[in-house]
């Protein structure tokens, strides 16, 4: 399965490669990755799609809430979302 994970971390030195690398330990692969500004200017979003076909989300997600500079973690099934953008590259 494939699924967009939201993460809301501290902007703080290391935070984003402990984050990854919880998630590649755990077995998923992270296939997309992108940043933005939080609205406190202490912490960031992460927007991840990340797969695996034997693993929990729920459970990574629970993993992910552990980390010391985590401050939200929300997921949104993103199977629909890709495959609309793979006909879209495939449009061009």
């Amino acid at each position: 399965m494939i699924y967009r994970i939201h993460i809301r971390i501290k902007r703080v030195e290391g935070a984003i490669i402990r984050t990854l690398g919880l998630i590649e330990r755990r077995g998923f692969a992270v296939t997309e990755i992108s940043t933005s500004d939080s609205a406190c200017e202490d912490e960031m979003e992460l927007a991840l799609v990340v797969e695996s076909r034997e693993r929990s989300v729920e459970l990574l997600m629970k993993q992910i809430r552990k980390l010391f500079d985590v401050r939200d973690v929300h997921r949104t099934h993103a199977t629909e979302q890709v495959m609309i953008q793979e006909q879209h590259a495939c449009l061009m």
